[in-house]
């Protein structure tokens, strides 16, 4: 990979729509989920975040901030690009900006299938195993603390 880049963008940003297309080949179709256009991509408190590789949108992740805490969403990488290390930064990425915002715990509900990959970024499951959304595939629920950075003291 010679280009990869992350990116904050918003809703109405053009990329959206290979966003779109995105979440549907690596979240639904795989589970014989039909497409479905409501991806709920404006509501209030929503952060999109974007890894491009060679300028194509190839990584996906929002931060939906809701009070002192943030839940991540539609975690996704194109399968062919998968163990680049574009889903390690891109959750790298989600909370750092968490902490930017002042925000106190960040979490998500995440496939079973991938647990390990989160809990090695610092991510603690917090539940039991439940049939998740539209797939129907067991998910758990993981969060991570935030600790800002205490400001320096100068010498």
């Amino acid at each position: 990979m010679s280009d990869m880049a992350f990116e904050w963008i918003e809703t109405s940003d053009p990329r959206m729509a290979e966003v779109s297309e995105l979440r549907y080949v690596t979240l639904f179709e795989p589970f014989g989920v039909p497409r479905c256009e409501t991806w709920n991509d404006d509501i209030p408190g929503i952060h999109h975040l974007i890894v491009t590789v060679d300028g194509r949108v190839s990584g996906y992740a929002c931060l939906i901030v809701a009070g002192e805490s943030g839940q991540v969403r539609q975690v996704c990488v194109l399968p062919a690009l998968r163990g680049a290390g574009l889903g390690r930064g891109l959750m790298t990425e989600v909370v750092a900006h968490a902490q930017r915002l002042g925000l106190s715990l960040a979490w998500l509900n995440a496939r079973t299938t991938v647990e390990d990959f989160y809990r090695r970024l610092g991510w603690v499951t917090t539940s039991g195993e439940f049939p998740f959304g539209r797939t129907g595939v067991p998910h758990v629920r993981m969060e991570h603390p935030l600790h800002t950075q205490p400001a320096k003291s100068g010498a």
